[in-house]
């Protein structure tokens, strides 16, 4: 069970790396936005990106926050841009946000099982 947990965390992770370099070489092709010049659909959606970026970060140290970040900015990002399914990129954030979630459940009924104690969110 444990083997299996952490086979689907890092390729969660490496998933996640590839997403947030694809993201980044996209920031640095570009440049930075001018926020006076976006609208506020524009700003929103560029927050959401923001959100869920973090997301692929804080994910590596705390993996339940990571992936709630996850889930949650995709989720922004759906209702900013009026549309759940946003392209084959987009909910790659989503997906990855379920795996890790997945894996830190599953991860803390073993630690549970095993100690006889609930220290979900401590972990």
């Amino acid at each position: 069970m444990k083997l299996a947990i952490t086979i689907i965390r890092w390729i969660a992770r490496f998933l996640g790396i590839f997403l947030f370099l694809f993201f980044i070489w996209f920031a640095i092709q570009i440049g930075s936005p001018d926020f006076n010049l976006m609208s506020e659909q524009e700003v929103r959606l560029f927050a959401a990106n923001a959100i869920m970026l973090l997301g692929l970060i804080a994910v590596w140290k705390f993996e339940f926050l990571g992936s709630l970040l996850l889930v949650g900015g995709y989720l922004f990002f759906a209702i900013a841009n009026y549309a759940f399914w946003n392209g084959p990129v987009f909910p790659t954030f989503l997906l990855l946000g379920l795996l890790h979630l997945f894996c830190w459940a599953l991860s803390m009924l073993v630690i549970a099982k095993g100690k006889k104690t609930l220290r979900i969110f401590l972990q």
